[in-house]
């Protein structure tokens, strides 16, 4: 099924405001969006799309520019793992690859962006973590995170130990900012009303406005009757 008028109008939304592609976040929000709905067959007409708006002065820096677009579809659907869940993430991600090119994908990455080759790597990490959460949930912060020690101890120790810390705060690739609309678009098709609020707040705490989440819903909404939900 063609995406091809859907991913238009969302690029619509975004394009006048946002200046050059590899710095635009509609295309990795659309992805996690499609992620979170288990359509990870059609994340290649996402890229294919973007693709075809990249222009540079010779191949050599266009595929560059390609590798930066493919960078931030990669972070952002991991990313959104925390939301959604893993399976999916592998199956989207593993698509992903099928719509690029050889000269491209030799411009990614061969080992991880995150580093954990010590203690004091772990302790920056989680302290990044904790950051993120605070920043997020403000003064609902110590509350949240003792509902979730509450509910389970694990729960809240791999929150920030293993999601906050590692996964979301790393903003090499996506910022902080980004990572909180992400957060949004993978949430808002699942029926989770209580983490989808505390996450919109989240987004507005790290600089996003009203209008970046009135416009993600546009996005949603797009995405969704395209695939009837």
């Amino acid at each position: 099924m063609s995406l091809a008028k859907p991913l238009a109008k969302i690029q619509a939304l975004y394009t006048p405001s946002n200046g050059s592609i590899t710095n635009q976040i509609w295309y990795v929000l659309a992805a996690v969006v499609m992620t979170s709905l288990n359509r990870s067959q059609d994340i290649p007409q996402v890229y294919e799309a973007v693709e075809k708006t990249v222009y540079a002065d010779d191949k050599d820096k266009q595929d560059t520019e390609k590798s930066k677009v493919l960078l931030r579809m990669r972070e952002g659907i991991f990313k959104s793992f925390v939301i959604i869940g893993y399976p999916k993430i592998i199956n989207s991600l593993q698509a992903l690859n099928t719509s690029v090119s050889s000269q491209v994908l030799s411009k990614m990455p061969s080992t991880p962006i995150r580093t954990e080759s010590s203690w004091n790597d772990i302790i920056k990490q989680r302290e990044r973590g904790q950051h993120l959460f605070d920043t997020i949930y403000e003064r609902h912060s110590k509350k949240v995170q003792e509902n979730m020690y509450t509910a389970y101890p694990d729960l809240g120790q791999a929150a920030i130990h293993q999601l906050y810390g590692p996964v979301l705060a790393e903003s090499s690739v996506i910022t902080a900012k980004e990572t909180s609309l992400i957060m949004v678009a993978g949430l808002m098709l699942q029926d989770v009303p209580a983490q989808l609020k505390g996450h919109r707040y989240g987004a507005l705490h790290h600089g996003a406005t009203q209008q970046d989440l009135e416009r993600l819903e546009i996005m949603v909404d797009i995405i969704a009757r395209h695939y009837n939900v």
